[in-house]
């Protein structure tokens, strides 16, 4: 070997040790960069799931609302409707009880009617 080996060797050796260094370097800087920006993006993730978390309970809150509003007017609906069937019935029966006294009155006129032509 020439001492002109040895100095490229020395020279080559020295410029890579040097390029190490600065691959080392940007290296370092960008697993920061990554670092940062994974802590960003998980706070920012954070902030949506609290959105998220937030728009739902209003939904729920909403459909609980409206459920209870629904719930109470098929409720008032029913006892309407009950109190409609009940007033019905009542002339219903009523209606009935007309209908045989107007029998029994009938019956008692046919009587009556039949007592006096026979005289």
């Amino acid at each position: 070997m020439s001492e002109l080996d040895d100095i490229r060797r020395l020279l080559y050796g020295a410029e890579v040790a040097r390029l190490e260094q600065l691959i080392d370097r940007r290296m370092e800087e960008l697993s920061g960069k990554v670092s940062a920006r994974l802590e960003e993006l998980g706070r920012l993730q954070q902030g949506h799931a609290e959105k998220v978390t937030q728009l739902l309970d209003q939904v729920m809150a909403e459909l609980t609302r409206r459920n209870d509003a629904l719930t109470a007017e098929t409720r008032a609906g029913l006892e309407e409707l009950k109190a409609k069937t009940a007033e019905l019935e009542r002339r219903k029966l009523n209606a009935a009880d007309f209908g045989s006294s107007l029998a029994m009155l009938g019956q008692r006129l046919a009587k009556g009617g039949d007592d006096s032509s026979s005289s």
